[in-house]
């Protein structure tokens, strides 16, 4: 059963440049959210400090009952959330299995030998690699590094996945299959957090939008309805279109 994230007051500064201002949204479980915004709003930053990749200067998180603000990766992982990344970042020296075994090592719960090699498996057959775990990470091509990516994501087995621009690269063709990739975990009711600057998928996807700007939060609701949102046409078009 997925949990809920919360987000309260989150705040990050570099120096003197103020990344995210009192950012605050709930995810309920089996809602898939597109975090949206032009370039610099302050969407990845969020990402990094839900995921504990950077620490919150105000502000909490928290996943149902459990606050982890001060968490490190490796702990938040543990509490059911897990991330991919816009530039996949296999190890070369591993095979795609064990890229993804990697994983099942780290994450929720732990697994190791024959086990993780069988739930490896599994996990690459969900994504559409059944049966690749023992080729070089360099065979693959870019939507099927992106397929491994999620493989190990999933891994880990969480009730939220946060999706950074996982969708960024891809040729109309392979766009299709990712969506369709998300779809299924949509129907499994995991929850997802997607940030996304492809408009086709998020609208394919995400029934619920939430649109950053300069650090805040400008826009909060039904996709359809937040994407026609003049303040929201203006943060990606500028004046005149709005």
């Amino acid at each position: 059963m997925s949990v809920t994230l919360q987000l309260n007051n989150l705040h990050k500064r570099f120096g003197g440049l103020v990344a995210v201002k009192d950012v605050s949204f709930t995810l309920s479980p089996g809602e898939v959210v597109g975090l949206l915004g032009p370039n610099g709003s302050g969407k990845t930053t969020v990402m990094n400090m839900i995921s504990g990749a950077l620490p919150c200067d105000g502000g909490r998180v928290t996943v149902g009952a459990k606050d982890i603000t001060r968490m490190k990766p490796h702990r938040v992982a543990k509490h059911g959330v897990a991330r991919t990344f816009q530039l996949v970042r296999p190890l070369p020296t591993l095979t795609v299995g064990e890229n993804v075994m990697l994983s099942l090592a780290f994450g929720h719960k732990r697994y190791w030998g024959r086990q993780a090699r069988d739930l490896a498996e599994e996990k690459l057959a969900f994504v559409g690699l059944e049966g690749r775990g023992d080729e070089e990470v360099s065979n693959l091509n870019y939507i099927d590094q992106k397929r491994m990516e999620m493989a190990r994501a999933l891994a880990s087995e969480p009730e939220i996945l946060l999706l950074d621009e996982w969708l960024a690269g891809l040729n109309p063709s392979e766009l299709k299959i990712g969506i369709d990739l998300v779809r299924h975990l949509q129907g499994q009711g995991m929850t997802v957090l997607l940030v996304e600057h492809i408009m086709e998928a998020v609208r394919a996807l995400c029934s619920r939008c939430i649109v950053m700007r300069t650090g805040e939060v400008i826009a909060d609701g039904p996709s359809e309805e937040v994407l026609s949102q003049p303040a929201v046409i203006k943060a990606y078009l500028g004046d005149d279109h709005a």
